[in-house]
């Protein structure tokens, strides 16, 4: 099964992180990326990570009544700035969750929300890696 990791900070805290408390952050989650990378016995395959940029940078896109409406910065308001995104592929569901709670992001106070996901097939139908969804304990 595939799975979106979504980073947030949750109190813009990380946004005002010092430079080199940034690139420790950084250095955090490439470490982990290669532990996760290099360990055979892993559950948990990183398929990609990316950042997102800083969230005025974002545009928002919405049709109105008759036309396309752009707005600068994100859709949401809420005080949670997306920050990050991972692709896991992973058969351990509690594998995923341990992952995501070692982010050093989230041990520095920020969110990660972990999503299934659902893969479209040729046929438009549905796929899951699971149908049955991920084990919850």
């Amino acid at each position: 099964m595939k799975y979106a990791l979504l980073g947030y900070d949750s109190d813009g805290s990380l946004e005002e992180l010092a430079p080199e408390d940034k690139r420790a952050l950084h250095v955090g989650h490439r470490a982990l990326h290669d532990e996760v990378t290099a360990t055979a016995s892993t559950s948990v395959s990183v398929i990609a990570h990316y950042r997102f940029r800083p969230p005025p940078l974002a545009t928002t896109i919405r049709l109105g009544t008759d036309e396309l409406i752009t707005a600068e910065g994100p859709a949401s308001k809420a005080s949670e700035a997306l920050r990050a995104l991972y692709l896991l592929e992973s058969d351990d569901h509690d594998a995923v969750l341990d992952l995501a709670g070692r982010l050093p992001a989230v041990q520095m106070g920020g969110i990660v929300e972990v999503w299934p996901l659902t893969e479209p097939d040729p046929q438009g139908r549905r796929r899951h890696g699971h149908e049955s969804g991920p084990k919850r304990h």
